[in-house]
């Protein structure tokens, strides 16, 4: 007899109980942040490997499902599907009858793929005598795989390569695809179904996790190799203990771009430029708050100045007394250290009145009356100042000259700078055609630098309006401000990196503040192991690590760039939240001065506004973060800019003449209290729906 019916049974023939096994049940609850998930296991996991002992073929993690043997000294394992064969089976090739469960002992022919057995287990038709082996019985289920990645089975129907969009990348692809049954435009290449679920890459110490959806990205997330912005709406490949993200095709190296890899931070050894061309070429960030570009400059560095101030002596007789125009008391040269230098750690801010930096090194000017109260301080270099600049980049049709004071009307208050748009009441150059200004660090800003966040490739200096056109735009990639067509920024010429001039020059390597004993380093991107939120010490705002901030390893404080200068307790809520990004507003002022003003009994003081000095008092708008005048002593402020708005104006002084009296309450009679009124209308007026026979009636008579 050639066939012989046959029981599921008797086919899985195995002397120990079989236990159904899912092989995706760890992806399925996995948590990248959980300590009890071991990497090694999941990639285990994934690169399971076994074969059927019914169909031969074999079980891989996509199946999903599989029975395995309860014995551990056991291997004998089988496909989900073909565990649960049953005793009939309706084939799509043969629809017209039902196929039973047989067992032959001849040789045959399979119907389906015409391979030639010499005997065995099959599906066959009695009627028709068509039989099919149970490896075509079982290519539906091998045609389906399941994935962590998406809910529902998927299958692949292509025979030739197609083209088609990808959901997983978000690319266009050409090749073999897995679609969903269910949902309606879910569709998947199969590279990106193979995707390793964990990997590690060279530039990065953890292992990256493959993710699949995302509740929250921050908005300032991008991808670490390419640069380029990350969606939620693709696959990516994170580590949650660093906020390290990188697109599926960077991190595969199927399309990462060249020089991208060190665009933020990370060393590439080719280098586009020799250094033998460039033997004055300025690297930045520079070391501390102690460097300072006028100090190269004008030691004798960079040799492309011409005429140099010198101070005079005023006594002979007293060693180391001079006056300098800058200022009119005379200024003593400081070599031993009577006082105490610019120190955040004791609160102590040692300012120079020229170049509006700390003073941190010896020797340096001061006033001979700082006994009296003067407050006045100069770097040494600061008096060798070139009394003219010709042909300086922003302005190169006219010569700039040096002054020690701003504009009478802006002896107090400062003036913008046309270079780094901060306002400065420090030294400066001035066009006297033009009242084109500049500070003094601007005065040399250089045409070339070389910036640790993207090594070993040169910066040039640009007018930003020169690259940019009609709607495109760029940003600095240190702060992600838009940098304007009028601003002179640095740019890499090889690649898409910008850095507008004020994170360029102005962010040394390391700070000292007060709110950490260790200096804090400039970071350039989120920091590795830090698994917490990042909030700044000083401000207690939140902080993007997607931009440059300043961290200490040690005790894992981080601080907003644009908060780093803040030492004093009085300076803690100047910035607001818009004020947070790129260098501190206020970097080149010098606060603190005193002022009389007519009508008021106390002298006011210069300082920037913080939330605690509340309104100002003319126009009663906030002071936060912006130049004010106060007098401690009647605990009121206003801004300078209302103070200038109307200073000639009589009814601004006899308005701060009176205010600033002191005011006696006076007694207010307190309004009876009324009875509350409620008003209860007679009837509620509900809508009604219009009848649609009436209206298709009056459409007809139209």
């Amino acid at each position: 007899m050639e066939f012989k019916e046959v029981q599921p049974e008797e086919i899985i023939q195995h002397e120990h109980p079989l236990i159904l096994e899912d092989l995706q049940s760890m992806f399925q609850n996995y948590e990248e942040d959980d300590d009890d998930f071991d990497d090694l296991d999941l990639i285990a996991m994934q690169n399971f490997k076994s074969k059927c002992d019914i169909c031969g073929l074999g079980i891989d993690w996509y199946h999903r499902y599989y029975y395995k043997c309860s014995q551990s000294s056991c291997s004998y394992s089988l496909h989900k599907f073909c565990g649960e064969m049953s005793t009939t089976f309706q084939f799509p090739a043969h629809p017209i009858h039902t196929l039973h469960l047989n067992k032959r002992s001849n040789s045959w022919s399979c119907h389906s793929c015409h391979t030639k057995h010499r005997d065995g287990i099959c599906y066959h038709c009695s009627i028709c005598n068509y039989e099919i082996d149970l490896r075509c019985v079982t290519f539906a289920g091998h045609i389906m795989i399941h994935h962590p990645g998406h809910p529902h089975p998927l299958i692949s129907l292509t025979v030739n390569p197609a083209l088609s969009m990808c959901y997983s990348c978000g690319k266009e692809h050409k090749g073999v695809f897995y679609h969903c049954t269910t949902c309606f435009n879910f569709s998947i290449h199969v590279n990106c179904v193979t995707l390793p679920f964990k990997l590690t890459l060279n530039h990065h110490v953890h292992m990256l996790t493959l993710s699949y959806s995302f509740s929250v990205i921050p908005y300032y997330s991008k991808c670490r190799i390419c640069g380029m912005s990350i969606s939620k709406h693709i696959w990516l490949y994170k580590c949650s203990k660093c906020r390290y993200y990188v697109h599926i095709d960077c991190a595969t190296l199927r399309g990462e771009p060249f020089m991208s890899i060190f665009s933020h931070g990370i060393t590439m050894t080719d280098s586009n430029f020799e250094a033998a061309d460039y033997p004055n070429l300025l690297h930045y960030p520079l070391p501390d708050e102690s460097y300072n570009m006028l100090h190269h400059v004008l030691r004798g560095d960079y040799q492309h100045f011409d005429k140099i101030m010198i101070l005079k002596k005023v006594n002979k007789h007293k060693q180391g007394l001079h006056i300098h125009s800058s200022h009119k008391h005379p200024l003593l040269l400081i070599n031993s250290p009577k006082t105490s230098l610019h120190n955040p750690y004791k609160r102590i801010k040692l300012t120079c009145d020229g170049c509006l930096r700390p003073i941190t090194t010896m020797p340096f000017y001061m006033c001979s009356r700082a006994d009296s109260g003067c407050g006045f301080y100069l770097h040494e270099w600061c008096t060798r100042l070139p009394s003219e600049l010709k042909n300086h980049p922003g302005h190169p049709q006219h010569k700039l000259v040096l002054f020690h004071f701003p504009p009478s009307d802006l002896a107090y208050t400062g003036f913008t700078c046309n270079i780094c748009g901060l306002c400065c009441n420090g030294f400066g150059y001035v066009c006297s055609n033009c009242n084109y200004l500049v500070d003094v660090n601007c005065g040399y800003i250089p045409a070339r630098i070389t910036h640790e966040a993207h090594p070993n490739h040169l910066l040039s200096r640009v007018d930003a309006s020169s690259i940019q056109s009609g709607s495109t735009t760029m940003a600095c990639n240190a702060c992600a401000v838009i940098i304007s067509g009028s601003e002179l920024c640095f740019r890499c010429s090889f690649c898409d990196f910008y850095l507008d001039n004020r994170c360029a020059l102005h962010l040394p390597k390391t700070i000292k503040n007060k709110y950490d004993k260790h200096p804090l380093k400039l970071s350039y991107s989120p920091i590795e192991n830090h698994k917490s939120e990042y909030f700044c010490e000083v401000c207690e705002e939140e902080l993007i690590p997607e931009k440059w901030f300043y961290h200490c390893q040690e005790c894992g404080q981080s601080i907003h760039s644009a908060c780093a200068p803040l030492i004093l307790q009085s300076e803690q809520d100047v910035n607001s939240l818009n004020d947070q990004e790129g260098v501190y507003k206020f970097l080149n002022m010098k606060f603190g001065a005193l002022r009389s003003f007519r009508g008021h009994h106390h002298p006011l003081s210069f300082l920037p506004g913080t939330k605690s000095d509340g309104c100002c008092y003319i126009c009663l708008g906030e002071l936060q973060s912006l130049l004010i005048f106060k007098c401690f002593t009647c605990k009121v402020a206003f801004h300078v800019k209302c103070y200038r708005k109307g200073k000639k104006s009589w009814q601004v002084v006899e308005r701060l003449r009176l205010d600033f009296r002191p005011k006696h309450p006076k007694h207010r009679k307190e309004p009876k209290h009324q009875r509350p009124l409620t008003f209860y209308p007679n009837e509620v007026m509900r809508p009604i729906t219009g009848h649609w026979k009436a209206i298709d009636d009056v459409i007809k008579q139209l």
